[in-house]
């Protein structure tokens, strides 16, 4: 670059003798061009100079010294920090290669552990139904498996049918043949289970295979739980806490709900303490009838009455049901045993049972009880409307008691005195009627020779009956914290003077009582707001129709219910109209039984009430003129109740052409058809 030479210039101002202003008036002055020429010069210095300054700090050192920019010091790094950088890079590349390696082999067409085994069943089935295991096996590699050897372990109450590929033993052992890549294969095997209800059946599978060019095997394991969910029907046993030695004592055996069985026939077994006679007794009753024949074949469904089961002996304490199939309604089998010698153990358990010709059986239902055994010559025994077993109440319901005595020993027992003990929170006392002048007092019906002549002196072999009767209250909302239970027991003292232990009392009777399940029928021609929901004549005119809405409550708050549901049974001249509503279960007319059944199902306790409207018509004919005409009978609800596990049946009152619930109407309608 071309140094520019600098150029300067000097004014020279000459020197005068004398400074006087006429003198420096007379000076020249400079004009505009020599003026901008100066400014220029002095700018041109100031940037010269502003350069100079930032040289010399770029040059300088630390010291303020010159910096000899000819000569310049390189520092070396140390040598172990680029050992290690290129250690890293090394290593990182290593593990690229290895992960890139690894993902090719094992990746989903590559990795041969990667075989896709299950095994999948329904989640819940029913006792004795069919169903299928679908054992699937899945090969996603590119590579053929070869090998292939399956074990299934069943469940112990698992029944063999049959399997789409034969098993090479046995029935749970295949050998299979070889997977191709991507290919999938489903083995389904078909059988029942009898087992007890809400158990868990699961299933394992173990399934080794070979892939190709290797020699060491892998295996696959795979299992599932089947849940028993019913057995198609409702069973319980009912029986008495207590047992009399030397005595028949009483269970009942009972069947309710049922629907679908399965099983077929099937057999009830018994499981007694010592001592206790092994004879045990079916007893006859109208509802079925029984086979004294040791028959063993199965029943047909076909060939069994629809009103009746049939019971035959298998042997010993064995007997066969058969003919337990839907339309049959609630079915009870009274049982008897007699206890002869006093044991350590009073354990007796009643046992259902399914089996088949192989000889191995499978249980699906059982209850043990072990009843109080009670020795005595002089035996009470207490029953409750006509029985002497635990069982379930209704609110309202009229309580029929009977107390009857037995002296069965080789002495006189004088001046008895026997007593009633029923504890309850739901008595009405108020509604107590006593027979043979037996006197209420403390929750107790006390019976002396005052009132009752006869137990002056009770002598071997006397006998007699005691009879009261009272009603349960009804349920109200303020009685949400009391008891919902009933306990009965007889029990007599000799003298005045009570008897230790419980030599001297009767059977306990522990009763439960149901919810509070209430139907509340009604039938308007106005609704509550006085509006019309109703058409037609109001009385009812011969030859024309007249329309009427029927309203459906369900009530309940103490127990949840299963299987809820109302009906009601049409008169033959009231038709059915299709206008309903409910906000739970399902609503229909049932044509060929003329009826309106409403299918509630399931109603826990969350659910206060439940309600259904529909519609019903009416023409009256001639030979109804001038009377009054029957709309419903009365509906009947029934639930069974989850806690009691007792079938609850309510009913409403009959309704008439009169609209009894309907106040609007009743001001200008007799319901007397015209």
């Amino acid at each position: 670059m071309p140094v520019q030479k600098r150029v300067k210039r000097v004014l020279k101002v000459g020197r005068e003798d004398s400074s006087s202003l006429s003198s420096f008036v007379e000076r020249p002055v400079p004009s505009s061009s020599e003026v901008a020429n100066f400014e220029r010069v002095i700018g041109r210095e100031l940037r010269e100079q502003e350069i100079d300054s930032n040289l010399d700090e770029i040059y300088s050192d630390q010291k303020g010294g010159h910096v000899n920019v000819k000569k310049m010091k390189v520092k070396k790094r140390p040598i172990f920090l680029l050992r290690f950088f290129r250690f890293v890079l090394v290593l990182t590349i290593l593990v690229l290669t290895a992960y890139s390696a690894y993902f090719y082999l094992f990746s989903n067409s590559n990795d041969i552990s990667s075989l896709d085994f299950s095994i999948s069943s329904p989640e819940k089935v029913i006792a004795g139904e069919s169903f299928s295991y679908q054992i699937s096996y899945h090969n996603p590699t590119k590579y053929p498996f070869t090998k292939l050897h399956l074990e299934l372990q069943y469940p112990e109450n698992f029944i063999f049918n049959s399997a789409s590929v034969a098993p090479n033993s046995g029935n749970a052992t295949w050998d299979l043949p070889d997977l191709a890549a991507g290919e999938t294969i489903v083995l389904t095997v078909n059988g029942q289970l009898i087992a007890t209800l809400e158990s868990a059946n699961v299933i394992f599978g173990h399934l080794s295979y070979l892939p190709s060019s290797f020699t060491s095997q892998f295996k696959k394991d795979a299992s599932i739980s089947t849940i028993v969910s019913g057995l198609g029907f409702n069973v319980d046993l009912d029986s008495s806490g207590t047992s009399f030695l030397n005595q028949d004592n009483d269970m009942t055996l009972i069947f309710s709900e049922i629907k679908n069985n399965y099983l077929g026939d099937f057999n009830i077994s018994f499981s007694l303490p010592p001592h206790t006679n092994a004879g045990v007794v079916i007893n006859k009753l109208g509802a079925y009838s029984i086979a004294t024949s040791s028959a063993t074949s199965t029943a047909d469904k076909s060939s069994t009455s629809s009103s009746q089961i049939i019971i035959n002996s298998d042997g010993g304490a064995n007997w066969r049901v058969s003919g337990l199939y839907p339309p049959l309604n609630r079915q009870e089998i009274p049982l008897s045993y007699n206890v002869t010698q006093v044991s350590d153990s009073n354990k007796i358990t009643v046992r259902l049972e399914k089996k088949l010709e192989n000889g191995l059986s499978y249980i699906f239902w059982e209850k043990t009880i072990e009843p109080q055994l009670i020795k005595s010559d002089l035996n009470l025994t207490l029953l409750l409307n006509d029985s002497k077993n635990d069982g379930s109440l209704n609110f309202s319901q009229p309580l029929n008691y009977s107390l009857s005595y037995s002296n069965q020993g080789a002495s006189t027992y004088k001046d008895v005195a026997i007593m009633a003990v029923i504890k309850g929170d739901f008595l009405n006392w108020n509604s107590l009627k006593v027979d043979d002048n037996g006197q209420a007092q403390n929750q107790t019906v006390v019976w002396t020779k005052n009132e009752f002549p006869p137990l002056a002196a009770v002598k071997p072999g006397d006998s007699g009956e005691l009879k009261f009767n009272l009603n349960l209250l009804p349920f109200t909302i303020n009685n949400l914290d009391k008891k919902l239970s009933l306990v009965s027991y007889g029990q007599y003292s000799m003298n005045g003077q009570p008897i230790s232990g419980d030599g001297n009392k009767s059977n306990t009777i522990t009763s439960q009582i149901n919810s509070d399940l209430l139907l509340n029928e009604q039938i308007r021609y106005f609704d509550t707001d006085n509006l019309p929901v109703g058409s037609g004549p109001l009385p009812p005119v011969v030859g024309q129709t007249t329309i009427f809405k029927v309203y459906w409550v369900v009530k309940n708050s103490l127990h949840e219910l299963s299987d809820a549901r109302v009906v009601m049974n049409l008169p033959a001249y009231v038709a059915w109209n299709d206008y309903i509503s409910t906000d739970v279960g399902s609503l229909y007319y049932d044509s060929a039984n003329h009826q309106v059944i409403w299918g509630i199902g399931r109603l826990p306790i969350s659910v206060a009430q439940a309600t259904a409207t529909f519609n019903v018509s009416i023409t009256p004919q001639e030979t109804d003129r001038n009377k009054i005409l029957v709309l419903s009978p009365g509906a009947t609800v029934s639930a069974m109740d989850t806690v009691t596990t007792a079938v609850i049946n309510q009913s409403s009152r009959p309704k008439t052409t009169k609209l009894e619930d309907d106040d609007i109407a009743g001001l200008n309608n007799s319901g007397i058809v015209k």
